[in-house]
């Protein structure tokens, strides 16, 4: 499998450290970190699947700034846990995440 996702280079190679952040933070198999990224990047890059939840559509930008390892967190949360978007419960979730990385 292979990622789907921007022709960008700089955007692959941020993605392709999120699919490492992925195996190496959320023990994922190479396949399912793969699956993951593509099942996230379609859905949130996606202004039909944007708009049902009142959220912006995702870009290079703002995949940039967030950076791989919290694109991991939100993959894993999003995509992983199936959680549906609600950027107020992924932030306490990622805190806390946060939070028990520090103490270990």
């Amino acid at each position: 499998m292979q990622l789907n996702v921007s022709s960008d280079e700089d955007e692959v190679f941020l993605f392709e450290r999120v699919v490492s952040h992925l195996q190496t933070t959320y023990k994922h198999t190479l396949e399912d970190a793969v699956r993951l990224v593509n099942e996230y990047y379609s859905n949130f890059t996606d202004p039909i699947f944007c708009k049902k939840f009142h959220i912006p559509v995702q870009n290079i930008d703002f995949f940039g700034h967030i950076e791989a390892r919290g694109m991991a967190d939100r993959v894993h949360y999003y995509q992983g846990l199936g959680h549906v978007p609600d950027e107020r419960a992924f932030i306490d979730w990622q805190r806390e995440i946060w939070i028990r990385r520090r103490h270990h």
